[in-house]
């Protein structure tokens, strides 16, 4: 573990023994008529207004690596990119004159998996093919694709001693949760100083960070897996955010890949301050190009370097009006 200083710091990653999701491409899908984003193999932190597409980015990142070429495939699409209720048609972005759309995940090996959108002619109708499956893609399918907040990722079987690599880091999550997520009668519970807590009893930040520690203690996240994480802020408070932060930059250190999406300004800073310059941590800003009708990002290692951060914007807006009403305050007569 590191502290605020960035003492002693533990790394497992080597980028020549793992690969790691490089390059993301939405091509007329969702809410992207044209989008490449490279990712970096530690943290990576998508921030923008509403709207801006950075939900979707995660869902259909998702979508494509979990994907099983022998199933369903537009069944496994509409029922993480949609609702229940929604049109297989929204899986497409929308444009009068496109029919088809594409999603293309590549990682740092140059496996590749493609997968084609089109429009069928029925009211509605939509049909998803993968393309590409000869050349493996052995790369983005052998680690676990973990993602939060669906409480409902497969968590079992949960059982075995810690691993000493990850005692450390469990142990931070169960110091923060506070107590232990253990098994008791055939369910999860919540053990700490107070007594045993069910886990419907327990807060949703509490039950979050308890199915990570379960993940650690199994061992699904090792060099190579892929965290993807929508909105911590819906559910942490300002004061956890610091915590979680500086759990996503540990999980990065020791090779796992973390993709969160978030509109908070103190999970951005906190990000900020527990970085180190070799963390391999890069920000991404979605913002909607007015001119051009589409979705478009800027990269930037530093949070300083982002041009277009609404958070900081917003947060910027909050100081200047508190300024103004305090001066106007201290000079009326």
């Amino acid at each position: 573990m590191t502290d605020r200083n960035g003492n002693n710091p533990e790394r497992t990653r080597s980028s020549g023994e793992e690969g790691f999701l490089k390059t993301v491409n939405l091509l007329g899908v969702g809410a992207f008529s044209d989008l490449c984003l490279d990712l970096s193999p530690g943290l990576n932190v998508l921030t923008g207004m509403n709207g801006t597409g950075k939900s979707h980015f995660l869902t259909f990142v998702r979508a494509g690596l979990t994907a099983d070429s022998r199933g369903v495939l537009l069944e496994h699409f509409s029922s993480i990119v949609s609702r229940p209720k929604d049109p297989p048609t929204l899986l497409l972005h929308r444009s009068e004159t496109s029919r088809t759309g594409k999603v293309i995940l590549e990682d740092s090996k140059g496996e590749c998996r493609e997968f084609l959108l089109h429009k069928d002619g029925r009211k509605g109708g939509v049909s998803v093919s993968e393309e590409n499956a000869d050349r493996g893609s052995r790369g983005l399918r052998t680690r676990s694709v973990l993602f939060f907040p669906d409480e409902r990722e497969s968590w079992a079987p949960f059982c075995g001693k810690l691993r000493p690599s990850r005692s450390a880091l469990v142990r931070q999550i169960e110091k923060v949760i506070p107590g232990r997520v253990c098994f008791r009668n055939g369910s999860l519970w919540i053990k700490n100083a107070r007594g045993w807590s069910r886990w419907g009893q327990v807060s949703p930040a509490s039950r979050q960070l308890g199915l990570l520690s379960l993940f650690l203690r199994q061992g699904a996240l090792v060099p190579g897996s892929i965290l993807l994480w929508d909105s911590p802020e819906g559910v942490f408070g300002p004061l956890l955010l610091g915590d979680l932060a500086s759990l996503f930059l540990s999980l990065s250190r020791r090779g796992v890949q973390v993709v969160v999406a978030t509109r908070d300004y103190v999970f951005l800073k906190e990000v900020d301050l527990w970085r180190k310059d070799d963390d391999g941590v890069l920000y991404h800003a979605f913002f909607r190009d007015d001119r051009l009708d589409k979705i478009r990002t800027e990269s930037s290692p530093r949070l300083s370097g982002l041009t277009r951060n609404p958070a900081s914007d917003a947060l910027r807006s909050l100081l200047d009006r508190d300024i103004e009403r305090a001066m106007k305050s201290r000079w009326s007569p």
